[in-house]
């Protein structure tokens, strides 16, 4: 168990004890289950034997898987209520061998669960007599919260208890309870009893008036010492239904904080992104203009002498010269058949007028100079050419692309 575990125990009157560890350390004033906060840290709760009944069981040596069936049916062959959902309300110890046996120690809570023992942030409960070490081959008889409980031991550890009687219950009827506990227990023990302990000063006045009447001999203690190897089985927590729905509860709570808190520093990160992503756009573009107002002046004066060396084209090309296409027209004329009367050249625009001896002569001669290599520049059209006396008046218009 570890050091940093709390303790809480009932104490001999209707009181109890917060043990910051079983090594030794004293504990502090009386507490009661429900005033108990240790600020998160692990608690476990020893409950008396009023809020926990303790079962010894002896069963055949089986294999590990096998064994908490069995105890679940040695439960229920003694009458005992046992539940599994949401939470088991028993938990089994294993405490030893003997030829062919298993000894195994069984707490289980009563339902319904005292309300006043309820601790919310208790890490386990188990039995108060569990966390002690109950010493070899004696009856134990000890008082809790004005109970008196009648304990075995076996190696030190608590196997089997249940109450006997109070405070008040006369010595003749605590007589008879040990003596019948005494005879059920020597056929069940794995070792014989050599005698009886009774456990603080209320039952050590008792001793003078109950040995006359058992034949087991008596002897007393103040208290029984902690259990320093006592550890709890984390496969095996026994909560109280009720402490497992607020611890649920609680585990949920922390999921969708936790949930929250995650989503929400998606959010800023997604936020975050998304503001670096702003901002260097934001440069980009300031970059960007920057370069543009560096530029726009060399870009500018390039356009304007592009265009002056358009303007200068017709000038300076030797194919926009009219006579030049006005050469490249006559070539594509057929030896006979057109006659061109008309020939007006301007820089972006070619008019010729003309008769052919027929209206295919023209279309063909249109085709032509749509095919032509530098006459191609130009979009060529024609109107369907008026025919009269066999004759085909044609005008075609170039435009430079």
């Amino acid at each position: 168990m570890s050091s940093a575990t709390s303790f809480l125990m009932p104490d001999a009157a209707p009181t109890w004890q917060l043990w910051k560890s079983l090594h030794g350390s004293n504990p502090t004033p009386p507490h009661t289950p429900s005033e108990c906060r240790q600020n998160g840290k692990p608690l476990v709760v020893g409950l008396p034997a009023t809020a926990c009944r303790t079962v010894g069981l002896i069963l055949p040596d089986a294999p590990p898987d096998l064994i908490p069936s069995m105890v679940e049916a040695q439960l229920e062959k003694r009458g005992i209520s046992i539940t599994k959902l949401p939470q088991p309300n028993f938990a089994w110890h294993q405490l030893g061998h003997q030829p062919g046996q298993t000894l195994i120690s069984v707490d289980v809570l009563p339902a319904p669960f005292p309300a006043e023992l309820v601790v919310s942030h208790a890490s386990n409960y188990t039995a108060a007599l569990r966390m002690m070490q109950l010493p070899a081959d004696e009856l134990i008889i000890v008082q809790e919260q004005d109970q008196i409980v009648l304990a075995l031991g076996h190696l030190g550890k608590l196997w089997h208890s249940h109450i006997i009687g109070t405070t008040a219950t006369p010595t003749e009827d605590l007589a008879r309870e040990i003596a019948i506990a005494q005879l059920a227990l020597e056929t069940t023990a794995a070792t014989p009893l050599n005698g009886i302990l009774l456990i603080g000063s209320h039952l050590a006045q008792l001793q003078r008036t109950l040995q006359p009447l058992l034949a087991l001999p008596l002897k007393t203690g103040t208290q029984l010492e902690p259990n320093r190897s006592f550890k709890t089985d984390p496969a095996q927590r026994l909560l109280p239904a009720a402490v497992h729905q607020s611890q649920h509860r609680g585990v949920r709570r922390r999921q969708i904080i936790l949930a929250l808190l995650t989503l929400a520093v998606l959010y800023a990160a997604l936020f975050f992104l998304a503001w670096l992503n702003l901002t260097s756009l934001e440069d980009r573009k300031a970059a960007l203009q920057a370069e543009i107002n560096t530029t726009g002046p060399p870009a500018a004066a390039v356009r304007t002498t592009a265009q002056r060396w358009r303007s200068l084209e017709a000038a300076i090309d030797i194919q926009r010269y009219p006579i030049v296409q006005l050469t490249h027209i006559t070539a594509l004329l057929p030896p006979s058949g057109i006659q061109i009367k008309k020939y007006i050249a301007k820089p972006a625009e070619i008019d010729i007028e003309g008769d052919a001896r027929d209206a295919q002569s023209a279309t063909q001669l249109l085709e032509d100079l749509k095919k032509h290599a530098q006459l191609s520049r130009f979009t060529w059209s024609m109107p369907v050419p008026a025919v009269r006396n066999n004759i085909a008046t044609f005008k075609i218009q170039g435009k430079l692309q």
